[in-house]
């Protein structure tokens, strides 16, 4: 029964800690006007840029984004 029960909890400790480790990707305008997807889990955004697009979480879903933005003339 102990050894039933270190299971599960290990198990639990598994799948909160890969659920957090999940990436949050946006895309950021520097000052210059130019946009990249950036690693939302980074660190704490300096003043040189702003979040122009909500959360995706894929890198691939960004760049689109990105892709829009760029082609609306809203980043270079």
């Amino acid at each position: 029964m102990k050894s039933l029960t270190l299971i599960l909890g290990a198990a639990a400790v598994c799948m909160v800690a890969s659920s957090q480790a999940q990436a949050s990707w946006s895309v950021v305008r520097w000052n210059s006007g130019f946009c990249q997807p950036w690693d939302s889990a980074g660190p704490v955004q300096p003043p040189q840029y702003k979040v122009v697009s909500r959360s995706y979480k894929t890198f691939d879903k960004a760049m689109a984004k990105r892709t829009k933005l760029v082609a609306k003339k809203a980043c270079i």
